[in-house]
């Protein structure tokens, strides 16, 4: 995916990396046109025989209007399926997240207090827990990536797949490309400044666990069998209420479901008869562009530059569009998949660092003296107005001696009248 700055015009016209415009078959074609109509011209000026003659350009005009209908159309439809796909992946990753920081907080809190009550064996098997699980979650992003960039879509771009397919057909060889694995390298050996075709991963999986991902027909699904497992084998020992934990096992889930439409962009090509109807016209359209330009203009240099702008506008937003559909991929406009994967890779070792539980341990631990009082259960004491949370909402407590919160300047009229109204005094 190209990142530009929209302000600089020139630039952007000029721009030839991931262009549509400056395809050298499309510039090649829009020239010959150009040439078609200036031989057009020549010969209704030489007075040829077969010179050709329209007396009205309704015909014309009725199709072209058609044909322009049709691509706008189809480009709509593309950039749909395009944001559709950037939608379901930001999901997918996005609930990810949240299912391996939820569980990594409810892991570390639960250790922690294993090992200070002296149950090693208890903190041991979480903190093992809490390493595989950063693993495979780098394994799910991984698979996912994989899997949304080999969809049937892009399959069919291989010399292989050259003619039209049934799903059927494609389903009785590798459909997803389940024997051979993609390539793995460890994070801490990944450079970012270096072009990769290989996945950051924490750690390569080990020989079994590739023996067992060859064999599996859906590598994704295999992997989250993996979380799901640990999930539930990691659950008794969690000091987290069950409802609680449930809510890791609905963003793994809304997770998949965001996986799952995505696969539905990537593998769900665009209509075969839609495309190839929208080709004829395009085609028949674009051969009579000539005809049509010159016998209105008469002229050897307005009508070929018409030519070469008119076949321009309808071929390269035709192009847009079919680029558009297949927005996962290894071409200049499609989406990143890898890049997505890296900064997965790179939220999952920043929420594993040890860091954040030192801050949170040492700020749990400096709370008095912040202008907190926790010394009274379920009472918070700020600024002399002592407030007690209750299951109703929030109580009033007398005000400390000495101070009083609708007596502290001279603006408090209305609203300290306000005040006292919705804070009514709670008798403990």
């Amino acid at each position: 995916m190209l990142l530009y700055n929209n302000r600089r015009l020139l630039r952007l016209l000029l721009q030839r990396q991931g262009s549509i415009f400056f395809r050298p078959e499309t510039l090649l074609a829009g020239l010959v046109l150009a040439g078609l109509g200036a031989a057009v011209q020549h010969s209704i000026d030489s007075g040829w025989e077969y010179a050709p003659n329209i007396e009205h350009h309704y015909g014309f005009q009725a199709v072209g209007v058609g044909v322009t209908f049709a691509i706008v159309f189809r480009t709509q439809l593309a950039w749909g399926r395009f944001w559709e796909a950037v939608t379901h992946l930001h999901m997918m990753y996005s609930k990810w997240m949240d299912a391996f920081a939820q569980f990594q907080a409810f892991a570390e809190i639960t250790a922690k207090a294993a090992f200070e009550e002296g149950d090693r064996a208890r903190a041991d098997l979480l903190w093992q827990k809490q390493l595989r699980m950063k693993w495979n979650f780098a394994l799910l992003s991984a698979f996912a990536a994989e899997r949304l960039s080999r969809g049937d879509n892009e399959r069919m771009k291989d010399d292989g797949f050259e003619r039209i397919r049934s799903r059927i057909s494609m389903r009785v060889e590798d459909e997803r490309c389940a024997a051979s694995l993609p390539k793995f390298v460890e994070r801490r050996h990944f450079k970012r400044d270096s072009m990769y075709d290989a996945y950051p991963v924490f750690e390569v999986p080990s020989k079994d666990q590739q023996e067992l991902l060859v064999r599996s027909y859906d590598h994704v699904a295999t992997v989250m069998y993996w979380i799901v497992w640990d999930l539930a084998d990691a659950m008794k020992h969690l000091d987290i209420a069950a409802p609680i934990q449930s809510r890791m096992y609905q963003e793994l889930s809304n997770g998949m479901l965001g996986f799952c439409n995505c696969q539905k962009v990537a593998d769900v090509p665009f209509p075969m008869p839609y495309a190839q109807l929208l080709g004829w016209l395009l085609i028949g359209f674009s051969c009579f562009i000539p005809v049509y330009v010159t016998i209105f203009t008469g002229s050897y240099i307005v009508g070929p530059i018409l030519c070469f702008i008119l076949f321009m506008s309808l071929w390269s937003l035709n192009e847009v569009a079919m680029e558009l559909e297949n927005p996962f991929g290894q071409d200049a406009n499609d989406i990143p998949l890898l890049d997505f994967h890296l900064r997965f890779t790179d939220v999952l070792a920043e929420i594993c660092h040890s860091n954040h539980h030192a801050m949170l341990s040492v700020a749990l631990a400096n709370v008095q003296g912040k202008g907190l009082d926790l010394s009274d259960r379920g009472c918070l004491n700020v600024k002399g107005l002592r407030v007690k949370l209750t299951r109703q909402g929030i109580g009033r407590r007398h005000p400390q001696p000495g101070h009083h919160p609708l007596r502290s300047g001279p603006a408090c009229g209305e609203h300290a009248k306000a005040f006292a109204r919705c804070s009514r005094p709670r008798a403990y």
